[in-house]
C-alpha cells in the first residue's frame, strides 16, 4: 500500500518537477543573460522572503476572503434559481433570453462597468467575481434538475411526497453532482476573476502583488506570486473535492481523487 501511494504521488508531480528542473535549465544556459526569466531557484527565495516576512500571507488572505465572499453571493442567487427555472418551464422560458444574453460577456469586460458603478476597492472585485461564476453554476444547477429520472419523482409522488418535501427529499438530492460540478468550475473561474480585479481595481491581493512587482522590475517576485496562485487554487480545488466526497457520498463510484 505505501508503495502504491508513493507512485500515485510520484504520477502526480513528475510533470510539475520536470517543468521545473527545464526551466531552470533554460534560464540558465539558453538565455543566461535574460534577467526577465529569473530561475525557479530564485523565484522560490523570494517566494520564500515573502513568506518570512509575511507580505505573501497578507495578500493571499485578502484574495481568498475576496474569492468567497463573492463565490457565495454568486452561489445564494445561481443555486436557489437554477433549481427553479429547471423545475418551472414558465420561469425557465422568461429568463432564458436574458440568461443567454447576458452569459457570454466575458467578466473581463465588465470591468470599466465595475469601476463605474463601485469605484476602487473591494466591490468591483466581489462583482468581477459573482458575474464570473453565476453562470456555470446557474447552468449546471438547471441541468441538474433536469436531468433527474421521473421515474423517482413519480415514485416519491406515489408515496405521498409532494411540495417542499419533494424538493428536499427528491430533486436537490439528485441534482447535487451536477451543482457540484458547477461549484468546482466555478471555483477556478473565481479565481481568474479576482486576480484580474486586483489587477485594476484594489490595492492588496495576490494580483495587485504582481502589478507592483512588474512596476518595479521584480520578475522573481511576480513569477513567486503566480506560484502562489497557483498553490492556493489547486488548495481550492482539492476543497472542494473533499466537500463533494463528504456530500455525494451515497453516490456509489462518484468518488473525486
Amino acid at each position: 500500500m505505501k508503495l502504491f501511494g508513493k507512485i500515485k504521488l510520484l504520477n502526480k508531480i513528475i510533470i510539475p518537477v520536470m517543468f521545473l528542473f527545464f526551466w531552470e535549465m533554460v534560464s540558465h544556459i539558453i538565455v543566461k543573460k535574460l534577467v526577465l526569466l529569473p530561475p525557479p531557484s530564485k523565484v522560490f527565495y523570494s517566494l520564500y522572503e515573502m513568506i518570512l516576512s509575511g507580505e505573501i500571507f497578507v495578500h493571499s488572505l485578502d484574495s481568498i476572503l475576496r474569492v468567497l465572499s463573492g463565490f457565495i453571493i454568486a452561489g445564494s442567487v445561481a443555486i436557489p434559481v437554477g433549481l427553479i427555472m429547471g423545475w418551472n418551464n414558465l420561469v425557465e422560458k422568461l429568463l432564458d433570453t436574458s440568461v443567454n444574453m447576458l452569459r457570454p460577456i466575458p467578466a473581463t469586460a465588465w470591468i470599466p462597468a465595475s469601476i463605474l458603478l463601485f469605484g476602487i476597492g473591494n466591490k468591483p472585485a466581489l462583482f468581477l467575481v459573482f458575474i464570473g461564476t453565476v453562470w456555470p453554476l446557474l447552468l449546471n444547477t438547471i441541468s441538474g434538475v433536469k436531468s433527474i429520472d421521473k421515474i423517482y419523482i413519480m415514485a416519491a409522488q406515489t408515496m405521498g411526497v409532494k411540495g417542499k418535501a419533494l424538493f428536499k427529499k427528491v430533486v436537490l438530492p439528485a441534482a447535487l453532482p451536477e451543482i457540484f460540478t458547477g461549484i468546482r468550475i466555478g471555483m477556478g473561474v473565481a479565481w481568474t476573476c479576482v486576480i484580474v480585479a486586483e489587477l485594476l481595481a484594489v490595492r492588496s491581493g495576490l494580483g495587485y502583488l504582481i502589478m507592483e512587482s512588474r512596476l518595479l522590475v521584480r520578475p522573481d517576485k511576480v513569477f513567486a506570486g503566480m506560484i502562489m496562485i497557483a498553490i492556493i487554487g489547486l488548495g481550492l480545488d482539492y476543497f472542494t473535492r473533499v466537500l463533494m466526497n463528504v456530500f455525494l457520498h451515497w453516490r456509489k463510484g462518484l468518488k473525486v481523487e
